[in-house]
């Protein structure tokens, strides 16, 4: 369905100090200036994920603030922190594990705000396999999207639970064509599916699946979906420091609007979202919207998730997590 995991984020959806009685006030009045022009770079096609960003966009929280936001669709997943790095976009949208490869290869990518603050990768089972426990698991099929990262998860949660990580499973590499094979009972689960994406999407099927967060089960808990800047740009540019600033604002205050009007937030979704997710909207949107929890950047917690990464050996070095997460102060 989507490519997963390549990076995540930093400063925190600070909603609680935020309205939520009604949406934001254009700009445009007379005398005012133009808005700013902001291109971020999307993670993938739009969809529930970007709920805040879109809901933002649509209910002129960043107009407000004098920001006119222009999301473009990747052609690739890695394009956000690659176009970034080169001042080509403004903004980008990763994962947080992207976060940590780009580190190691000096690429300046720095998160400034948590746009899914919470893990949404899981192992998800079919519901007619006898699974009601990662330790069911053990014989089973599992399709991965085939990434090291996935890879490395998948170990982590078979681990976990007492199982060896080697052999207890028949790993599939799916090629990120998560969904059919588990639809068509090719495999028993999939592991790199989003339990609000693919978890909705198979519910909504009949597969009565599931789910397994990869957070709960052995792996340290991380920030799936981070808005990330340049960080050369962030140290010398005060301009471009001050627009991140009145981003991570308006897209705060967007989010929690979002969470407390929710029928609005679906019909966005309705209109924005790539129509592979149209079908599942109704539901998946909420979903989304209940894991939007406020919640600070916290460097232990990237350090943590990253020394996983490396003793999991996906990092060649041990990371800097606090060079990762660069925190917006006020406006």
């Amino acid at each position: 369905m989507r490519k997963r995991l390549l990076a995540t984020l930093v400063v925190t959806l600070l909603a609680a100090s935020c309205g939520s009685s009604g949406s934001a006030t254009t700009a445009g009045s007379p005398g005012a200036p133009p808005p700013q022009k902001v291109t971020i770079q999307l993670d993938w096609y739009p969809n529930p994920d970007h709920v805040g960003l879109y809901t933002g966009i649509d209910r002129g929280f960043f107009a407000a603030a004098g920001l006119d936001v222009q999301p473009i669709s990747p052609s690739d997943v890695s394009d956000a922190i690659k176009l970034v790095a080169a001042g080509r976009v403004d903004l980008g949208i990763s994962y947080e594990p992207e976060l940590f490869f780009a580190q190691q290869q000096h690429i300046p990518a720095t998160a400034v705000a948590a746009m899914v603050p919470t893990a949404l990768n899981s192992i998800i089972a079919r519901g007619d396999r006898g699974i009601h426990s990662v330790r069911d698991l053990r014989g089973k099929t599992v399709g991965y999207d085939g990434t090291p990262s996935t890879a490395a998860f998948l170990s982590t949660v078979l681990a976990h639970a007492g199982l060896d990580p080697q052999t207890a499973v028949h790993r599939v590499d799916l090629n990120f064509n998560l969904l059919p094979p588990l639809l068509s009972g090719k495999v028993d689960a999939i592991a790199g599916g989003f339990q609000n994406i693919e978890g909705i999407d198979a519910a909504d099927r009949g597969l009565h699946p599931v789910i397994f967060p990869v957070d709960h089960y052995g792996v340290p808990t991380y920030d799936e979906l981070v808005v990330i800047a340049n960080s050369q740009r962030l140290a010398g540019d005060p301009a471009y420091r001050a627009m991140v600033r009145r981003f991570v604002a308006a897209l705060a205050r967007a989010t929690n609007w979002a969470r407390h009007h929710q029928a609005a937030a679906i019909a966005v979704m309705r209109r924005e979202s790539y129509r592979d997710y149209q079908n599942d909207i109704a539901r998946s949107v909420p979903a989304t919207l209940r894991l939007l929890r406020t919640s600070a950047l916290s460097v232990p917690a990237w350090n943590r998730f990253g020394m996983w990464m490396y003793r999991s050996g996906l990092l060649h070095s041990k990371p800097d997590a606090a060079a990762l997460v660069h925190s917006m102060g006020p406006p």
